[in-house]
């Protein structure tokens, strides 16, 4: 196995710990939103505005499986990704996939602190209230991962538990 798909709620840790698995395994790193947002040449949120979440979802699992024919890659996906059509038995057939369970009052510090416009997240409605409500929508599905990381941060344990996952694999 090659590739690892992490997922998880926004906040969760995705794009942070990508890099730095990445890193330590000696592979490529892929932010899948970054990917989508340079082949676009416009942002997620502009996307989702101008695609509707049913457009910008064909146009995010057109990325996915762009993935699919990478080799030794850390792919970070949307919150999203997962939960549309068969996107995540697709990622499990293709990758080690890996949910970030992050707590929520983690996600929510750290999407109060970051200046980042996230297309599903309204200013009108409490941030807990949105973030709870994902949650309890995506768990299902996000659960399904192979590996669930139960942890706030990525740790020495976390990086050798999948190199030894993906050597089975």
């Amino acid at each position: 196995m090659d590739k690892i798909y992490l997922i998880g709620l926004p906040g969760s840790g995705k794009s942070h710990t990508g890099s730095w698995l990445a890193k330590k395994l000696g592979w490529d790193f892929v932010d899948l939103d970054e990917q989508i947002e340079n082949s676009e040449n416009q942002t997620i949120s502009e996307l989702f505005k101008q695609l509707g979440e049913d457009g910008f979802r064909k146009l995010e699992q057109t990325a996915l499986k762009r993935t699919f024919a990478y080799k030794q890659c850390v792919v970070s996906c949307g919150g999203g990704t997962p939960v549309w059509d068969n996107n995540m038995e697709m990622m499990g057939r293709h990758g080690l996939t890996v949910y970030l369970n992050t707590e929520l009052q983690e996600i929510i510090r750290r999407l109060e602190a970051g200046n980042v416009n996230r297309p599903l997240i309204s200013d009108s409605i409490p941030l807990a209230v949105q973030i709870a409500e994902l949650n309890e929508k995506r768990r299902p599905i996000y659960s399904r991962a192979k590996v669930v990381w139960n942890k706030n941060e990525p740790t020495e344990h976390f990086f050798r538990s999948l190199d030894r996952l993906l050597t089975i694999y």
